[in-house]
């Protein structure tokens, strides 16, 4: 899909506007979270605790950062 936006000339200098088309690998707040239940899973079947909680920290935050603050509710911390 082709998307065509104008440019706008804003003090001189010439701007793109925003354009409500997501990039083409935007995951919803779902999938990343089902995607990180894989992971956290995967790193706890390793049987090593300290991989299993770093996937838990790192994976929350990235959720955190990447969603507004929001947090997958179905996944505790190992």
């Amino acid at each position: 899909m082709f998307v065509r936006a104008a440019l706008v000339a804003i003090g001189g200098s010439l701007v793109l506007p925003l354009i409500g088309v997501a990039p083409a690998g935007a995951v919803s707040l779902q999938e990343a979270c089902q995607r990180f239940e894989a992971k956290l899973k995967q790193a706890q079947a390793s049987n090593d605790p300290a991989q299993a909680q770093k996937v838990y920290t790192q994976g929350s935050q990235r959720i955190a950062s990447r969603f507004n603050g929001a947090t997958c509710p179905g996944i505790k911390a190992p």
